[in-house]
């Protein structure tokens, strides 16, 4: 091989080895690529693998969503508008009136073919998780409060919230945190940080905003926000508006009215707390006190629940984001997939935990709820409390108060763990808390009743102390019913009646009261008559429609009586047959009328059945106060009211409950419902819920802490100095201890000075009359609030004085221990406050120059103090004005007393009299009748029988002291008196208490209704706007536009109907007929008796216009028509609580009459003054004929054919004309003076024409009043009740004899506290406080002729002695 081929060969040798080379570095690329294709499949393979088990469980969710938002998607456009509608208009209103609301609203959505979801508020605007979030921050954990939120949240205007309790704003700084700035309104730096926090963006918190909203805040309020520059004006000065700046508003009134203009700018949110939302609250506490680690549980449980879902929540979110960002295939991103597959077995993780905690939260609840019926009893006492604002102004309670008594009284019954202050402490426990619960659930039972029983009792003891003795029933009444309510013991129905059923029958569609029974009441039978045993009356059948009725009533109940016992049986079925069983059993019902103690008359069985077994209220929710057991067998010996056994009613009275028993006695026996009501809250609750509970100032000292000022809430004539002063003695301490600081001009700075020295050297404060310092009562609301963080000496106390005034702010009176302060009650009480108030000393009384008589006289001046005193409690029958006596009154009647027994021999018995019955005492009296009275009264003890031994000022020898008693042993005599002050001593009559505790019952009811003010009917009327609207139809039928006449056609306009023929009568027509003059008599030819019908219509027209011009207002009101202003809500409210409205008691004559009786009266008043303007004018009926065709008219009623129509009357009338042969005086023949508004006027007219006739100067004459005799005989008397059967005082003048020749007779007045036995006027009857008095005839005679030595009895418009004439 040469060399030239070796070259070659070598050369082609290593061509074939780089083409193997190549060949095999193909073919490992190749290799290595299938190698790597292998293992990335495996591995995809892998990760597909745990794709597919990461996202095999979010499949059912996604596919679950999807068909969610499928089913949302169509009902998008409604859930928006029912989103925004709740946003923007059912922020102010209740949780029950927001759910109707909110139902109407899908009702009219789904009227008008759009879809919605159904959802609620919460559910459409938030997410489970944001509440989540919202409740560790404080939010209330209650649905109301949830809902108040998620407006907050998303509402575009700024909010304001109604917050009287405080937890919205609470919420608000959790919420908010730092970067919340608190501001009170009216603050002089308000607008300053307001402006800071738009410039910073932060949140601003304005609380406490009246019902007025300054216009500088409205820039702020309407974001006027300049869109080129970004700033917003306030007070002139332009600020950069940075757009994280929020604004809150507060209120802490609990019910503000705001004006229209206001409420456009804002959100206003109903923040106030719920029933539901405190029963947590309050069970929350209960618990962590008796088992804190059972409260620690839940918590840690609810926060570990918030902590996992929301940890569930954001790995959800994760996900979604890692899938919809991922760049390449998903299979390749191995750190994708690993992620999703840690966030998978988190998940799995976290739902574990999640269901094991739900678990877990079942048995905490299950043993929470153990501890409900205390958190119950302690929610349904809140409310009560909370609304004792109605009462007064001063009865103000905080939440963060009530919490505290709360806590206090649960750690007093020993078995807390933690104290008050403890609560938010926690404990570490080294044992087994199953093992724990187990031995505390043994007792729980018991242990709970306890709690219930203890918590109402403190609570009741604690609101008391606050209260004016007058509304200490009240609230125990309260807090009986509303617990009885609660268990459904008493039913809606029952308490509305209860409290509203004089508007029931005003408003009720049923037919005429006081006439009807069903016909099947009486068990079948034919027509004609029935007479019942003992009823005295007899019954007529008649046919209304399809329903038989029975007419007539008993003659021993009145018509209102009848009327409401109808109304009861046909609105709570417990008492249907009622009316039928008083037609049945009247010996029964006129005892039970009689008896002293009704209540315990219908419960003589020892609460048999309804009430048997019936222990005092306690604890459980489901305690029955109706006991299934049959009645016992009781001997009649056992209760006086057996007696009447036999004459118990047939219906099933044994199934009454105590309450309903209550609501007859309120029908039928008024004045004995106070005393029912006590031994109502007695029976259900204990006697130790009746009575003041009183406690010292040294208890109260005691119970109070540095931080909570004491308020003294004074009434007339009290001065709470000397009794601290004595509990400085008491507490021996030194009496410089104490500052005295009356508020006024210029004093501000030095309070401040000194409480700021008094709250570190630990002394006492006190403020005098804060009522008269309102300029700087915002300051003291500041130096109260600064009270709750500041450490202070544990001995300063900060004392306040005020009487009940609105100007003092909220905060004051919320955080303070209220004290009320009152002259005591009882002439026993007032006599022992009387000597031991220091007026009289130990030496004064014993002085020997003084004499033995002195101590005689010191007391019977102390004992008509005393009686002065008390007789204000029985209102216009004790003294026509109520006159604030003080203490320092008897103070310079004693000091007098004692100078004049000490320079005189024998006593100045007028010295005494003039000076005490004149001047001391008289010195505040300014009524006449008054004076009388006093000094009257004065004369019983300042005579000489009154200091000789044995006297006594009553039958019995009560109040016979002798004169040779110390001090001490005269105290101990006092401590011996009775309790019960007989009227005698008051120089009254036993028919005064009859009226006094009517007059309180009356009163009860009337405090009561301030709870509940409306109500609806079940059957008849829907809604509380048409029960208003039947009302005005009612009116608009019973009263006339206008009282028109033909004497007074140019003083009135023309009118759309006549009252008189209760059809329409145009004035045109009636003057076509002849029966209406067009022209008016000449001024100088009108008589005195027409110009006194021209002033009394005058008075009427103006009445019936306003009444029209209301009525119409409130009628376009409740159409929509019109914007309802203040006023007329008020009309609306009174109208609902059968109440005169307002502008009409202006106008009214009648007194404080219900609103259905005035209406009443008012149509019998213009029916009086219709008659005499028709009688009064020629063409028309004489009164003589107009007699004789009543008498006619009244036959055919009696015979039962229809009445005669009045235009036929006055034709039938006019046919009789032709046989009168001399004139006659168109006047009635007797008036009705009260009918009148101005009666003075009258009288004068009455003289006037006397003296023009005899020619007699006016001002010799007056009037002697001759009573008309009494029949003599049965047989006159029974005429005379048939003459006048039917008859009403508006219609008592026309019939009769002749109308005399001097002189007026005068009828419908009434004796009040006396009777006229056809001589003399005596004392009444029992039972009767009032009886009418005979027609009397006012007869004007010279003053020398008048007869001397009559009685001077003063004649009052009504009954409450008002309008003397």
């Amino acid at each position: 091989v040469t060399t030239k081929n070796l070259i070659f060969i070598i050369q082609f040798i290593i061509i074939l080895l780089i083409l193997v080379i190549i060949i095999f570095h193909v073919h490992y690329k190749f290799m290595s690529y299938v190698c790597c294709r292998i293992l990335q499949t495996k591995k995809r393979l892998d990760r597909a693998n745990l794709l597919i088990e990461a996202l095999s469980g979010e499949k059912g969710r996604w596919l679950d969503l999807v068909e969610e938002l499928n089913v949302a998607a169509p009902a998008l456009v409604g859930d928006t508008l029912l989103s925004t509608a709740a946003i923007v208009y059912s922020g102010p209103f209740t949780q029950v009136f927001r759910e109707k609301l909110w139902s109407t609203w899908i009702e009219l959505c789904g009227a008008r073919h759009i879809d919605v979801s159904k959802k609620d508020t919460v559910s459409l605007l938030s997410l489970p998780i944001t509440v989540q979030q919202w409740y560790t921050q404080g939010l209330p954990r209650d649905p109301f409060s949830t809902e108040n939120a998620v407006l907050l949240m998303n509402c575009h205007r700024w909010p304001l919230l109604i917050d009287p309790q405080g937890q919205g704003k609470h919420w608000l700084r959790g919420l908010e945190k730092d970067n919340l700035t608190v501001i009170t309104y009216g603050n002089i730096h308000m607008l300053t940080d307001i402006e800071n926090a738009i410039r910073l963006g932060t949140s601003v918190l304005i609380e406490g905003v009246p019902e007025y909203i300054d216009s500088t805040l409205y820039p702020i309020l309407n974001r006027r926000i300049c869109e080129q520059t970004g700033v917003v004006t306030l007070v002139d000065i332009d600020i950069e508006y940075n757009r994280d700046f929020r604004l809150y508003m507060s209120t802490s009134l609990s019910n503000p009215n705001y004006p229209p203009e206001d409420c456009i700018k804002l959100t206003i949110i109903n923040f106030t707390v719920t029933f539901s939302g405190l029963q947590e609250q309050l069970l929350s506490r209960v618990v962590k006190m008796e088992r804190p680690w059972l409260e620690q549980q839940k918590d840690a449980l609810l926060k570990r629940l918030f902590e996992d879902n929301l940890q569930l929540r954001k790995l959800e979110d994760d996900i979604l984001e890692t899938l919809s960002t991922v760049q390449t295939d998903i299979l390749d991103d191995h750190e994708l997939v690993t992620t999703l597959d840690r966030c998978k077995r988190t998940a799995r993780e976290i739902e574990v935990r999640v269901t094991e905690s739900v678990q877990m939260k079942v048995k905490i609840e299950s043993t929470r709820k153990k501890y409900l019926p205390v958190a119950t009893r302690g929610a349904v006492i809140y409310f009560i409390i909370s609304d004792l604002t109605l009462l007064n102004c001063m009865y103000n309670f905080s939440l963060e108060m009530f919490m505290s008594i709360f806590k206090t009284t649960v750690y007093s019954l020993g078995c807390s763990y933690l104290t008050p202050d403890q609560e938010d402490t926690v404990l570490e426990f080294n044992f087994n808390t199953a093992n724990r619960d187990r031995q505390l659930d043994f007792k729980v039972e018991k242990h709970i009743v306890d709690l219930v029983d203890h918590v109402t009792m403190n609570l009741h003891k604690q609101v008391v102390c606050a209260l004016y003795s007058q509304h200490h029933l009240v609230y125990s009444v309260l807090v009986c019913v509303q617990v009885l309510r609660n268990s459904g013991h008493i039913t809606d129905t029952e308490w509305d009646v209860f409290l509203h059923g004089g508007t029931l029958k005003l408003m009720s569609k049923s037919s005429e009261f006081g006439t009807v029974v069903e016909e099947d009441m009486m068990g079948g039978g034919g027509g004609g008559s029935s007479k019942h045993p003992g009823s005295g009356f007899s019954l007529k059948k008649t046919t209304r429609g399809k329903s038989k009725r029975i007419v007539g009533k008993p003659s021993w109940l009145s018509n209102s009586q009848w009327e409401s016992a109808y109304m009861l049986e046909n609105s709570v079925p417990a008492f249907s047959g009622l009316t039928k069983n008083m037609l049945d059993k009247p010996e029964f019902w006129q005892s039970l009328l009689a008896s002293d103690n009704p209540f315990h008359m219908l419960d003589y069985t020892g609460r048999s059945r309804s009430d048997s077994n019936v222990s005092h209220m306690s604890s459980s929710s489901n305690l029955s106060l109706i006991s299934e057991d049959s009645e016992n067998d009781v001997s009649s010996q056992s209760h006086p009211s057996l007696l009447l056994a036999e004459q118990r009613p047939s219906w099933k009275w044994s199934n009454l409950t105590a309450f309903q028993k209550l609501m007859l006695i309120k029908v039928l026996r008024i004045d004995a419902l106070s005393e029912s009501a006590s031994t109502f809250v007695s029976t259900t609750l204990g006697d130790q819920f009746l009575g003041s509970h009183e406690q010292s100032l040294v208890s109260v000292y005691r119970e109070s802490k540095p931080h909570f000022p004491i308020l003294f809430i004074l009434s007339p004539g009290v001065d709470p100095t000397s009794k601290l002063q004595r509990l400085i003695t008491d507490l021996n301490e030194n009496e410089d201890m104490l500052e005295m600081l009356s508020l006024g001009r210029g004093q501000g700075q030095r309070i401040e000075e000194i409480l700021r020295t008094s709250m570190q050297r630990g002394k006492w404060v006190f403020l005098q009359n804060c009522h008269l310092g309102h300029s700087w009562l915002q300051n003291l609301q500041k130096v109260i609030h600064s009270m709750q963080s500041e450490s202070l000496h544990p001995d300063f106390r900060l004392w306040l004085s005020s009487m009940p005034d609105e100007m003092i702010p909220g905060p004051v009176i919320q955080h303070s221990i209220k004290v009320a302060m009152e002259q005591p009650r009882g002439v026993r009480a007032n006599l022992h406050t009387a000597f031991i108030s220091g007026a009289i000393s130990s030496e004064m009384y014993c002085d020997e120059d003084a004499g033995l008589d002195f101590r005689k006289l010191v007391y019977n001046l102390c004992l008509f103090n005393s009686v002065i005193l008390e007789r204000r409690k029985y209102g216009s029958l004790g003294w026509n004005i109520p006159y604030e006596f003080t203490n320092s009154d008897l103070e310079a009647c004693i000091q007098v007393l004692h100078q004049l027994m000490s320079e005189y021999v024998t006593v100045p018995w007028e010295a005494l009299l003039q000076l005490a019955g004149t001047v001391m005492y008289g010195g505040r009296v300014t009524d006449k009748w008054d004076q009388r009275t006093l000094t009257a009264i004065l004369r019983r003890f300042f005579n000489e029988a009154a200091i000789q031994p044995g006297h006594r000022f009553t039958l019995s020898e009560s109040y016979q002291q002798g004169s040779d008693l110390t001090l001490e042993e005269t105290l101990s005599f006092i401590a011996s008196l009775p309790n019960y002050d007989n009227p005698e001593l008051f120089g009254m009559h036993h028919n005064a208490d009859k009226t006094y505790n009517e007059h309180s019952s009356r009163e009860l009811v009337t405090f009561l209704c301030f709870f509940q003010p409306s109500y609806q009917l079940d059957s008849g009327c829907s809604n509380q706007d048409a029960i208003v609207m039947e009302f005005l139809i009612h009116v608009h039928k019973t009263l006339p536009a206008q009282i028109t006449g033909p004497a007074f056609m140019d003083l009135m306009p023309e009118v759309q109907h006549s009252f008189l023929a209760g059809a329409d009568r145009p004035p045109s027509v009636l003057i076509e007929k002849g029966y209406l003059q067009p022209k008016i008599k000449e001024a100088k030819q009108c008589t005195p008796m027409e110009n006194v019908i021209r002033q009394e219509v005058r008075q009427f027209n103006k009445l019936l216009a306003e009444i029209q011009r209301d009525l119409k207002t409130l009628a376009l009101c409740l159409q929509g028509d019109e914007t309802m202003s203040a006023q007329i809500d008020e009309m609306y409210q009174a109208i609902l609580d059968n109440k005169l409205p307002k502008p009409w008691r202006e106008y009214s004559t009648t007194g404080d009459k219900p609103l259905a009786e005035w209406i009443q009266t008012l149509s019998s008043r213009i029916l009086f003054m219709q008659y005499w303007i028709d009688i009064n004018q020629e063409g028309t009926v004489p009164y003589q004929l107009f007699s004789l065709q009543y008498s006619e008219l009244l036959k055919d009623r009696e015979e039962g054919s229809p009445p005669v129509a009045f235009e036929d009357l006055i034709k039938m009338s006019s046919a009789y004309q032709k046989n009168i042969k001399q004139p006659v005086e168109r006047v009635p023949r007797s008036f009705w003076l009260t009918a009148l508004f101005f009666p003075q006027g009258l009288l004068t007219a009455v003289l006037q024409s006397h003296s023009r006739v005899h020619k007699v100067p006016i001002d010799t004459l007056t009037f002697e009043h001759l009573v008309h005799p009494l029949p003599s005989s049965r047989e006159e008397e029974d005429k005379t009740r048939a003459n006048t059967a039917g008859l009403t005082p508006a219609m008592w003048g026309y019939p009769g004899p002749d109308v005399p020749e001097s002189g007026i007779l005068v009828h419908g007045l009434y004796l009040d506290g006396g009777r006229w036995d056809g001589s003399n006027v005596v004392e009444s009857l029992p039972g009767k406080q009032t009886t009418p008095l005979p027609e009397t005839h006012f007869l004007p005679v010279q003053k020398e002729q008048a007869k001397l030595g009559e009685y001077d009895c003063p004649v009052y418009r009504t009954s409450e002695r008002c309008g003397e004439l």
